[in-house]
């Protein structure tokens, strides 16, 4: 019988947890075997000595300290907050919803802190660079706008859709181009990306200040459209402009009534 499994089946003994025949067959082990009796009355003395000790109880007194030092911390800890008393105090921090609670807070921190992404700060280099490419295009907005060719425009327009946030010398371009441009589908894609900026007042008053420079029925109608999307009162005035001219389609004529009774 090896030492370690020989010292479980002699605690065994002692205790009392080995069944009739466990006992006479450990007993009988160590008749055979001297060296592993010798082992076990050591153990017996040790086992002995053990039952003999007895904890003392706590005493009044002892009670009476704890909970005076316990009170003194937790004054300490809370400061001018209203005093309680240590019994309901207790019996609210153990309360085993808030232990259950707390655990998975603690848990939930110590995930979130380990699992945290690690925010890196944009080297200075990165905004020079994003700065950088913001300049380019607007040149190439700008260049682009400027060309012969309707799809080179298109083009830029397209560019312009690029920014996060467009600097007003790129929304003048687009209004000009809106209002200037000869080719419908220029203006169309101008409307278009307008729409980006509508939060912004000079983009609305250019918008409705283009509306009497169109003549297509198609930009006229998509005008008619974002007014009432964005409930513009001021593009009533320019679209009765509009109403009163005389070549102005009866389709485009019917909406633009439709949009102003929407608007008001």
């Amino acid at each position: 019988m090896m030492d370690e499994k020989f010292e479980i089946v002699a605690m065994d003994y002692l205790s009392g947890n080995l069944t009739e025949g466990e006992a006479k067959e450990f007993e009988t082990f160590l008749e055979a075997h001297v060296e592993c009796r010798e082992k076990y009355e050591e153990l017996m003395q040790s086992w002995e000595q053990l039952q003999a000790m007895q904890t003392p109880d706590p005493s009044e007194k002892m009670d009476e300290a704890f909970f005076n030092m316990l009170s003194s911390v937790i004054e300490k800890e809370q400061g001018k907050a209203p005093k309680q008393s240590i019994v309901s105090m207790l019996s609210g921090i153990f309360r085993p919803q808030w232990v259950i609670g707390s655990f998975l807070l603690l848990i939930g921190l110590g995930v979130g802190y380990f699992l945290r992404p690690e925010v890196e700060p944009i080297p200075t280099q990165t905004i020079a660079a994003n700065n950088e490419t913001e300049e380019v295009r607007q040149k190439l907005v700008l260049t682009l706008l400027d060309q012969p060719s309707a799809n080179q425009r298109l083009q830029g327009v397209s560019e312009a859709n690029k920014f996060e946030n467009a600097d007003d010398i790129v929304i003048k371009a687009l209004l000009k181009t809106l209002n200037s441009d000869p080719n419908v589908n220029v203006r169309l894609a101008a409307i278009e990306s307008l729409t980006n900026y509508v939060d912004k007042p000079e983009v609305r008053q250019g918008l409705v200040q283009s509306i009497p420079n169109q003549e297509s029925p198609i930009l006229q109608i998509t005008l008619a459209n974002l007014m009432v999307a964005l409930q513009e009162k001021s593009s009533i005035a320019p679209f009765k402009q509009l109403l009163k001219q005389k070549e102005l389609d009866t389709t485009v004529k019917k909406r633009i009534e439709r949009s102003i009774e929407s608007i008001i």
